[in-house]
């Protein structure tokens, strides 16, 4: 066999496995937003079906041969060439795939698809026991693959390393022991300070169907293609990929609450416009695809916050937003940035504001690595998240629904998950910085005139365009000539609270 002929077999390879993937994508979608109730049985054999399928692809014993011969092709090739990153990443997944029992894949779609519904019905009904045996199954699965997989210092390595590449709890706990603290001095400065933000004009009526039209018109101003998309309502707002021209958001709303359904439409939108983004004509192998979970993150972050929640961008669309809503006709401008922007601890991670946010993923952080390591019983996970609530952020929770039942990640598995959110943060705090630079300075006069196209492009051109061909770290020294640092982060949050709170 020919070299070029093994990398063509690779690429259909990759192709195949994609498909499956985007048709399990397909089924979750249909399964949170329209799925009858009665189905979810059925479900999770479809997809534990389909998960075996892509498994058995994966471990395929020609892909080595393959590999081997395509490397021959392209070894004097740029490392960041399409051709060599996409080696590389498939390298990843089958020597992954090799090291995981088939019937531990199976098993974990099995149970994952089949929590999921359990989940929802036990937030509806805040009840944690119906949860837990579930969650039980799933940490002793997720604890499994990590053994198969193999680790040298923690368990939880493989599992984050699957979200986020050359990336480890190491490198995350060395973020959190500079991050963490500066935040909490900058609370506790907030706090304590004479300025105070009333919210209360986020929380007046609005009507869901203008809260929908409002959210479709700003997505398609930011560069959401609708003819590739759309958006519907679900339990927990998500973005999926189906295909190349398929690339679906969801979100939810609550009339008494503006903020809850707009920040999660542009968040979503923000992961999106990433994967739109996507060079199509590498889709199916991982130069087409997006480069890690941290990088997705920074994308729909930079949108939710660095962007949708600045001055300048209420500058651009308060006229509109009063037109749709009149209710807000007595709240100055500024009244209404200050209060979209107000530093308050709260026990929902998605309600939470830019400087608590971290400490509700330093909780779950803690809470997946114990839990891996057993030691941290399933059953004590409640009591655990009261007591780190309390200690970071002075709050407990009245209910399950405000605790550990929140977020949709662990029914689906999605143990190793959480970290990238932060690290979303502390990328988008860089590329901003980068962006700054390159644009020619404040980013606020394209904002507040509605040329957000200006900004869409320079990430397509440094971000989105380059798919999997450098890992994360490397994608963000090449933009930012910088590694992962959380001091623009914190700069960022001084910058933006200091203007409100007088700092």
């Amino acid at each position: 066999m020919k070299p070029h002929e093994a990398y063509q077999r690779l690429v259909r390879w990759s192709k195949e496995i994609t498909t499956i993937e985007n048709i399990i994508g397909l089924l979750r979608w249909d399964q949170s937003c329209y799925m009858p109730p009665k189905g979810y049985k059925h479900r999770a054999e479809q997809i534990s079906f389909l998960t075996m399928e892509k498994h058995q692809r994966l471990r395929d014993d020609r892909i080595e041969e393959w590999l081997e011969k395509a490397e021959e092709a392209f070894h004097g090739d740029d490392p960041h060439s399409p051709e060599r990153a996409n080696i590389r990443e498939w390298r990843r997944w089958f020597l992954k795939a090799r090291k995981v029992p088939l019937e531990i894949a199976k098993e974990i779609a099995r149970v994952t698809s089949e929590a999921n519904h359990i989940w929802e019905k036990a937030r509806k009904e805040n009840n944690w026991k119906l949860f837990e045996p579930y969650l039980e199954q799933i940490f002793s699965l997720k604890t499994e693959e990590a053994e198969a997989l193999g680790y040298r210092e923690d368990p939880y390595d493989p599992l984050l390393d699957e979200f986020e590449p050359d990336f480890s709890s190491k490198d995350f706990d060395g973020i959190l022991k500079i991050l963490l603290p500066t935040l909490k001095e900058l609370l506790e400065r907030i706090l304590e300070n004479p300025v105070k933000i009333d919210s209360s004009c986020l929380y007046r009526h609005f009507p869901i169907p203008l809260q929908e039209r409002f959210g479709l018109l700003v997505a398609k101003k930011l560069g959401y293609d609708f003819d590739a998309g759309r958006l519907d309502i679900t339990t927990h707002p998500f973005t999926v990929s189906i295909s190349p021209e398929d690339v679906r958001v969801t979100t939810r709303y609550r009339e008494d609450d503006f903020s809850l359904s707009f920040f999660a439409v542009v968040h979503e939108v923000g992961h999106a416009l990433y994967d739109q983004g996507l060079t199509k004509d590498y889709w199916g192998t991982p130069a087409g695809m997006a480069v890690s979970l941290g990088i997705h993150e920074s994308q729909s972050r930079f949108w939710e916050n660095m962007v949708a929640k600045s001055y300048a961008f209420w500058k651009f669309w308060y006229p509109s937003l009063l037109q749709y809503f009149p209710i807000l006709t007595d709240v100055p401008l500024e009244t209404f940035w200050k209060a979209l922007n107000r530093v308050q601890p709260s026990l929902v991670r998605i309600q939470a504001d830019e400087l608590t946010y971290p400490f509700h993923i330093a909780i779950r952080y803690e809470i997946e690595r114990y839990a891996l390591k057993k030691d941290l019983k399933v059953s004590d996970i409640p009591n655990y998240w009261s007591e780190k609530m309390e200690y970071y952020l002075g709050l407990k929770p009245s209910s399950f629904v405000e605790g550990p039942l929140q977020d949709i990640h662990w029914s689906v598995g999605l143990i190793g998950y959480f970290p990238t959110y932060l690290l979303g943060n502390i990328y988008a705090a860089q590329f901003l910085s980068r962006m700054q630079r390159d644009l020619g300075g404040d980013i606020d006069k394209f904002i507040e005139t509605g040329l957000f196209g200006i900004i869409l492009g320079w990430l397509r051109e440094h971000i989105h365009q380059k798919g999997s061909r450098f890992l994360p770290k490397e994608l963000l020294e090449d933009v930012t000539k910088s590694p992962p640092d959380p001091s623009f982060f914190v700069k960022y949050l001084k910058d933006r609270l200091g203007s409100i709170y007088n700092l």
